[in-house]
């Protein structure tokens, strides 16, 4: 049996995504030096709706976990060097091949419709995960990367689950929204969460909540978590548009604001803190490696023409100001970073030509790839470095929503952030056996650098697997890195302590804000 108090290694990752929902007007004025510090009261201004869905948490993903860390308890706990600890389940043990998950639950816990904690209860939620628009719980549905086979009550306070295949560390996905316990109301009638969340996390939702505009939480007495937090009321203030969420910070109307890049030196400038995490490497993905879409893809030496075409540093000084180049697949901050990538895959047009024609390629190729509004402008960059070797790149806008998901299957590479706080969960949940390998490719280097990576027992050990994962994926061309984005925490430093990451994690726990005094 496992107590959940050391450092876990985990190994599955959620993409994060968010809906850009509502708006609020946010104006610039007074300094923000001049604001009352109330450290009854924390006001969060984020750049989207959490509860776009209402208030299930399994219909969200990791983009969502802050605010619903608020009214929902996990199975398990992100802990503020980013691995898994103690939450509802208070001890876990595998079997001897990894097939099993035991978990042991706590004694007395409480929801807000005053049903209590039980393996029944843990049993109804996960059994839950047939249901495809629970985006949560994805990775674990029949057929998916992590699938769980069955939920079986051993006792009242212990739960088991069995997976189709070994998953070792997969008690850090727990920590996150698939974690997430509903309460016995919820379970029965899932549509009440559409307006009414069912809980027992440190909060509950206030009647002043505007769907869609503010979001307003307060202490929930009932929960004996909720001393760790320290504000008695917090507020979601969903302010879409990046300079007006600047502005908020600045004027005092928000207490921590999400910053783009290009808003941090603005913020700076009038008095600001803000706090900086990489970790997300917005990449071009080989969907196709066999040649199945476009002929050329089959060839490795094509996608590492690829890589030499792209001018990355234009791409980021012209459209995403304050981040990273990135030649690596992996973020800066990774025990896998390599600066040999950096050189071995610089912009070199002459040697992108040089390959293609070693691969039979000397007059180019054609292919589409599939773009959102989020997308189109980087594409249309990319389309133009990749014209001037030959490559013929048309950028398809998606008629829908289906078109979008179809493309890993219709096209040969595509385009998408991914966070690798978790390397294993990420190769296992989507590069080697998830959605963007439809063609089902292998590649020997990578199966055996990700193996490495979950075996690997101190930080020399991770160190060295990464390191070989990361190189395999950007020389093989399965990973065609832009750039890493950074995500930026702009924080009142008269009322806010400075805001720090959960590990590697893009979204600091809802725990940590502090007052400054």
């Amino acid at each position: 049996m496992k107590l959940l108090n050391s450092t876990v290694r985990g190994s599955s990752a959620v993409l994060a995504g968010a809906l850009l929902l509502g708006s609020l007007t946010a104006c610039g004025g007074s300094s923000q030096a001049t604001a009352k510090a109330d450290t009854s009261t924390l006001t969060l201004a984020i750049d989207s709706d959490s509860a776009s869905f209402g208030f299930d948490p399994l219909r969200v993903s990791a983009a969502q976990r802050q605010f619903f860390e608020g009214l929902y308890d996990s199975l398990m706990t992100l802990q503020p060097d980013g691995s898994a600890g103690p939450g509802l389940a208070k001890e876990f043990s595998y079997n001897a091949d990894n097939t099993v998950l035991t978990l042991t639950l706590k004694d007395g816990v409480t929801f807000t419709d005053g049903s209590k904690l039980d393996a029944d209860l843990v049993k109804a939620n996960l059994d839950r995960r047939s249901d495809p628009a629970l985006s949560a719980y994805s990775a674990v549905a029949k057929g998916g990367a992590q699938e769980i086979t069955s939920v079986d009550v051993v006792s009242p306070t212990q739960v088991s689950l069995t997976f189709a295949k070994a998953q070792p560390g997969f008690e850090k996905n727990l920590a996150s929204t698939t974690g997430m316990i509903v309460g016995k109301t919820g379970v029965t009638d899932t549509a009440s969460l559409a307006a009414t969340p069912d809980g027992s996390g440190p909060y509950t939702l206030d009647p002043s909540t505007v769907k869609g505009n503010k979001y307003v939480l307060v202490k929930n007495d009932k929960s004996p978590d909720a001393s760790k937090y320290a504000f008695t009321k917090v507020t979601f203030s969903v302010i879409q548009d990046p300079q007006a969420r600047a502005n908020a910070l600045v004027s005092g109307q928000a207490d921590v604001a999400m910053l783009t890049s290009s808003t941090v030196d603005f913020a700076k400038s009038k008095g600001a803190g803000v706090s900086q995490i990489g970790g997300t490497v917005n990449t071009m993905i080989s969907f196709d490696k066999t040649g199945k879409t476009a002929p050329a893809f089959a060839s490795e030496k094509v996608r590492q023409a690829i890589q030499h075409a792209i001018n990355r540093k234009a791409l980021v000084d012209a459209l995403h100001k304050g981040d990273i180049p990135a030649w690596n697949a992996l973020p800066k901050d990774s025990a896998g970073f390599s600066q040999d990538l950096e050189t071995a895959f610089a912009y070199d047009p002459a040697k992108a030509k040089s390959l293609l024609a070693e691969a039979g390629f000397a007059n180019g190729f054609e292919f589409t790839i599939i773009a959102s509004a989020q997308t189109q402008t980087d594409l249309q960059a990319v389309q133009k470095d990749l014209a001037a070797v030959g490559i013929t790149m048309n950028v398809k806008m998606a008629a829908s929503t289906d078109e979008a998901f179809a493309a890993v299957a219709t096209t040969p590479l595509g385009y998408a952030p991914l966070n690798w706080d978790n390397p294993v969960g990420v190769m296992y949940g989507a590069i080697l056996n998830g959605f963007t390998n439809v063609q089902k490719a292998t590649d020997d280097q990578l199966s055996a650098a990700t193996g490495e990576a979950a075996a690997a027992k101190d930080d020399a050990a991770s160190k060295a697997a990464l390191t070989k994962l990361n190189t395999r994926l950007v020389e093989s061309g399965w990973m065609i890195p832009l750039y890493e984005a950074l995500t930026n925490q702009g924080y009142n430093t008269k009322k806010i302590k400075q805001v720090e990451f959960a590990g590697t994690n893009a979204y600091p726990l809802l725990s940590s804000y502090a007052p400054a005094s």
